[in-house]
């Protein structure tokens, strides 16, 4: 099954909660790190505990505002991510040109937008099995690729 993580800039977690709170109320599982400030002294520490929590996600959703581009974090997961080749989108405040290693993904805008990547992501990345249950398939490019083309026609 589908497990989100969010990641955002501190600054920006009002609107990662709006997501947050968005994919709870669809029954998606997401994870949303608030982190308390004795972590984020300690780099090494806060490197597992990033890392930890993104291999647990099959996700991302990114938070995109002008203060997130500032953010060394916000990369760092997006980049981890992009090993896993995980299904990735932007989520954009108003009026924030994204940077170049972001143009890529779909963008969703509105929380509505939220129920169209789950409901596009369920359409490519499950199939039910043998006992009519949904089961997960793998990830892999091409249909990676299948459901970012999907997504983003079903976004314009």
């Amino acid at each position: 099954m589908i497990s989100i993580f969010i990641s955002h800039k501190k600054e920006d977690g009002e609107t990662a909660a709006l997501i947050a709170k968005e994919l709870n109320r669809i029954n998606v599982h997401c994870y949303l790190d608030l982190l308390d400030t004795q972590m984020t002294q300690n780099g090494k520490a806060l490197t597992d505990h990033i890392k930890n929590n993104l291999n647990k996600c099959t996700d991302i959703i990114v938070v995109m505002s002008e203060i997130t581009k500032l953010s060394q974090w916000v990369p760092f997961e997006v980049g981890m991510s992009a090993q896993k080749d995980m299904p990735t989108a932007t989520f954009l405040q108003a009026n924030v040109s994204l940077p170049e290693y972001l143009e890529y993904w779909p963008r969703l805008k509105k929380p509505e937008d939220i129920l169209e990547y789950v409901k596009t992501r369920n359409e490519v990345y499950l199939r039910y099995d043998n006992r009519g249950l949904y089961e997960s398939v793998q990830f892999n490019t091409s249909q990676t690729e299948r459901f970012y083309a999907k997504l983003k026609e079903r976004l314009n």
